[in-house]
């Protein structure tokens, strides 16, 4: 702590006073205006891609001005048969996709799954005898002792370690899907591998980030969970996988971890939208809303230029370079290749350009029938507070959500009446907007 008693403070010139102060705008501005490292998925790290394949996924997320990407390792195909025995043409598809990321500037983001059949704990796995016993039915158990993959997290960390950005444990073992984390007891057992990874890696790679939660669950129950369990302590930051509505679950996550007395920064590792929407087709594709290519360009850039404005997210990584199926458009290219919108949009925030984002706005209020209608646009990215101020008194308070078009409408109740109205529709992240009637 600075002493600033009158004693202390004579000794000081002028000059050394200004010097101090300019010394201390230079450095805030600094930390204020940092903005998060900025990165991509959807560069295949597996045997079977091809070089082509490898340097096109590059090549675009070096387009995109992506300083980072996220590759995934399948632990199955790396270590197929036994601990330490490693497949020879997997680890140089790693080498492959991690170097030739280095070669164009960027770092890379590392997370290992997908058990093999030797480490599983599943109830199917058998002998592992069989000409492939490394199915999904066993791949999706996590490991029934941590050892393997400490092992294999500190080889791979130790060899990539100068062109790491972070390392990841696991992925998304909250997902209710269970493809990468199945059984019972996730929370206790995702827990003891993060304690018994966590300072394994540091000893090998000290200054390499560790990513613990890795979680998908926006409403702050999983992560408490992790807390009870002891999980606070084994990590250097928390890795969060929010799709559809970002902004409000990384402000609901946060909420929880300072309740927890904790810190450490959010990576929002995986997050996007899917251009799935055609005239006439399902709201929904699989477990996601389908949005039009303009709202997947716009939901992007309202998550990335917010979470910018705040220190406590440190990246955050879009959902991916190439759409993967007619469900699944999260690309910002087309799986032919094509720019989207999107590619554009992310292009330009990932460059520090200015861009505009979807400030929540109202129509005028409308009666009929003794009830007034509120209607306008908001971002899609975040959970808004409608609140009715009626002769300077709330009357009203909602939650709401935007549809996947960005529209919301709701026709107040009667009781309200219809004159001598304040309205306001306020979001954390993205602004208000207030009508009178």
């Amino acid at each position: 702590m600075l002493d600033v008693s009158p004693r202390f403070a004579l000794r000081f010139r002028l000059p050394v006073i200004a010097a101090l102060c300019v010394a201390l705008v230079a450095a805030f501005a600094t930390a204020a205006g940092a903005k998060p490292l900025y990165g991509l998925q959807g560069v295949p790290a597996y045997a079977a891609a091809s070089q082509a394949q490898v340097d096109t996924a590059l090549d675009a997320a070096k387009k995109a001005n992506a300083k980072v990407i996220r590759v995934e390792v399948l632990w199955s195909k790396l270590e197929p048969t036994a601990a330490g025995v490693r497949d020879a043409s997997e680890l140089a598809a790693v080498d492959r996709v991690v170097n030739g990321a280095a070669a164009r500037g960027m770092k890379t983001e590392l997370m290992i799954d997908s058990t093999p059949c030797w480490a599983s704990s599943s109830p199917d796995r058998g002998s592992c005898a069989g000409a492939d016993p490394n199915v999904f039915e066993v791949t999706r158990y996590p490991p029934a002792n941590p050892a393997g993959y400490v092992d294999l997290s500190t080889f791979l960390v130790a060899r990539y370690a100068a062109n790491l950005a972070a390392f990841e444990v696991w992925n998304e073992p909250d997902q209710v899907n269970e493809i990468y984390w199945a059984g019972p007891n996730k929370v206790r057992g995702y827990v003891a591998l993060a304690k018994a990874v966590y300072p394994a890696l540091k000893q090998v790679a000290p200054r390499v980030p560790v990513l613990a939660g890795s979680f998908v669950g926006g409403n702050g129950k999983w992560l408490q969970a992790l807390y009870d369990a002891g999980l606070k302590g084994s990590y250097d930051g928390l890795a969060v996988h929010f799709y559809d509505l970002p902004l409000s679950s990384l402000t609901t996550t946060r909420a929880v971890q300072k309740r927890n007395g904790d810190r450490k920064p959010l990576w929002l590792t995986e997050f996007g939208f899917t251009s799935c929407y055609a005239k006439g087709g399902p709201a929904f594709k699989i477990d996601h809303a389908c949005n039009t290519r303009k709202g997947q360009a716009q939901n992007l850039t309202d998550t990335l230029r917010k979470v910018a404005s705040v220190s406590w997210v440190k990246a955050a990584f879009v959902y991916m370079i190439n759409d993967q199926s007619d469900a699944y458009q999260f690309g910002l290219l087309t799986a032919l290749g094509l720019p989207k919108p999107a590619f554009a949009a992310v292009r330009n925030i990932f460059a520090g350009k200015k861009v505009r984002v979807a400030k929540p706005k109202m129509a005028p209020l409308t009666a009929r029938r003794g009830r007034v209608t509120v209607k306008g646009t908001a971002s899609q990215t975040e959970l808004f507070t409608l609140r009715v101020w009626r002769a300077g008194r709330l009357a009203y308070r909602a939650t709401l959500r935007t549809d996947r078009f960005g529209a919301y409408r709701l026709v107040l109740p009667a009781v309200i009446g219809t004159s001598q109205l304040r309205v306001r529709l306020s979001g954390t992240w993205t602004g208000s907007v207030t009508r009178r009637r």
